[in-house]
């Protein structure tokens, strides 16, 4: 059975090869736990597949082409940055309240060195333009997943950035538009 979540205007359908698929952002060890700690950030998604840990964070800039601009070279690494390493603490510390089993997962998963942790910036840009090339916006995004690899290099190498045009990273995932998003479907 796919497991769904809605994160800004995108549906993701998590498929049977993921074990644990939280909205952490949302869940209750979060909200009752780190959050309180005035300034914390957090991923979205939080997840498991085949033995290994994900951390999703997921942006959506349509729409928004002016802020975008602004925004992505320098502050949205270091942004994305602080939400992995908040998220990391999180997990470690609801682990230690002992609440729920699929906290307990993730927390193991951070702390044996033979896992390995993804982090998977999905990151949606308004639509291209006409004249703007597909082969650039695809050189933007090696661009900013060497930056987000420079910021995660602390906890691991293998730091993604997907979005509808690279889906790929994410692999048994389908994401698509929400109704009344531009853009047409997924």
């Amino acid at each position: 059975m796919k497991r769904t979540i809605d994160v800004e205007r995108i549906r993701f359908s998590f498929g049977e090869s993921w074990t644990v698929v939280e909205k952490w952002d949302d869940s209750p060890p979060y909200r009752k736990g780190i959050h309180g700690l005035d300034g914390t950030k957090a991923v979205d998604i939080v997840g498991v597949r085949g033995g290994d840990l994900y951390l999703i964070e997921v942006k959506d800039f349509r729409g928004h082409a002016i802020e975008t601009k602004k925004r992505q070279p320098k502050e949205l690494p270091l942004a994305i940055g602080c939400k992995v390493r908040d998220t990391v603490a999180g997990l470690v510390g609801a682990n230690r309240q002992g609440r729920e089993s699929w906290v307990e997962t993730c927390a193991q998963l951070l702390l044996n060195a033979k896992r390995r942790v993804h982090v998977i910036a999905w990151i949606e840009d308004p639509d291209l333009r006409a004249p703007e090339p597909l082969g650039k916006r695809l050189m933007w995004q090696n661009t900013r997943a060497k930056e987000l690899r420079q910021r995660l290099a602390w906890l691991t190498p293998r730091v993604h950035v997907a979005s509808r045009l690279e889906p790929a990273v994410l692999a048994d995932v389908d994401a698509e538009n929400l109704p009344g998003v531009g853009g047409g479907p997924g």
